[in-house]
């Protein structure tokens, strides 16, 4: 996309502002959790987001000293994690951040609920604290043991907040229903429209019915970060330092991600395996735990940096959820 001369002389100071406020939530988790709250408001009403505004503002100082105590104690606090529980879905879309299309449809799956709880437990056993948990996929309402895993993420004093993500095609059973009222879990159902969602207005309404929150995410566009594991030109500094998706980690298979690029190109193998860019749980200690995560938040690039264009104010954007046409 050719960039207008005004785009260009004002791009070192939206540059500036970018990284500032990336690098000030990348760095104080506290702070990251309450605006997690701010951007959530943000999608329900205006009027919601200005009360929810002048919160975060009041409770800035105590997020800052929360902070300054974490480091002290040495704590291990995240501000969220996104949790893939299953690579099968119900759409098929183009530039899926998750690359779910990209996966053989013989190989797609529900990860075992035991191997889900296992893996929810030892994450538990090396860190401190979570500010905000989300169940993914592919389509999270499709895997059968759903209700379970959620019971063991909102059953821990070290998890603030259990959301769950769906395409809004799938309509929760008796069980789950029942789950998402126990454990106050948010349903963040994302938009795509009457074409491929046409349940959607039937679920807003169950959600409803049973007191469950939930949000429906607007979505004008997507980042087009390009799945295909091309090299890109240009810094994967500057794109690591400006970029959103940081600011969620990612965790599927016992491996935790600074973002679902670095996992999702990882585990399909598009890009170099490099065992310095994650922390495999499975294999790792708590006290070891420790060490790597430290090292880990000391980077200022990993490896998927040069093959994606990150999420930030000059990534491309594209329409959401364009279906691929099947093989």
């Amino acid at each position: 996309m050719k960039r207008t001369f005004f785009q260009k002389v004002i791009d070192p100071f939206v540059y500036l502002f970018w990284w500032l406020q990336i690098s000030i939530l990348h760095a104080c988790p506290p702070l990251h959790g309450v605006t997690i709250k701010l951007a959530m408001n943000a999608e329900r009403s205006f009027k919601l987001w200005i009360k929810t505004l002048f919160r975060v503002a009041v409770r800035a100082p105590r997020a800052f000293f929360l902070h300054l105590r974490d480091k002290k104690e040495n704590r291990v606090v995240i501000p969220r994690i996104s949790m893939g529980i299953t690579t099968r879905c119900t759409l098929n879309c183009d530039k899926c951040i998750a690359r779910i299309p990209d996966i053989p449809v013989q190989s797609r799956m529900h990860i075992p609920a035991h191997e889900v709880l296992q893996d929810i437990q030892t994450l538990f056993s090396c860190i401190d604290s979570i500010y905000d948990l989300n169940l993914s996929g592919g389509e999270a309402f499709l895997h059968p043991d759903l209700d379970k895993i959620l019971r063991a993420c909102a059953g821990s004093d070290k998890v603030g907040a259990v959301d769950v993500s769906t395409n809004g095609t799938v309509l929760p059973g008796a069980k789950l229903l029942a789950a998402l009222k126990e454990t106050n879990a948010t349903v963040r159902i994302t938009k795509y429209g009457p074409a491929l969602q046409p349940n959607v207005e039937q679920l807003k309404s169950i959600l409803k019915e049973n007191g469950i929150p939930f949000l429906h995410e607007a979505g004008a566009y997507w980042y087009d970060t390009d799945n295909r594991g091309q090299l890109q030109e240009g810094s994967a500094k500057r794109r690591f330092g400006i970029c959103a998706q940081k600011l969620c980690l990612s965790y599927f298979g016992g491996k935790l991600h600074f973002c679902s690029a670095s996992l999702s190109m990882t585990e399909l193998r598009t890009i170099p395996n490099c065992r310095d860019d994650y922390i495999d749980l499975r294999e790792t200690s708590p006290a070891a735990f420790r060490e790597q995560w430290r090292r880990l938040c000391k980077k200022r690039v990993i490896s998927a940096c040069s093959y994606c264009l990150g999420g930030a104010y000059d990534t491309p954007r594209i329409p959401v959820a364009v279906q691929r046409k099947p093989d």
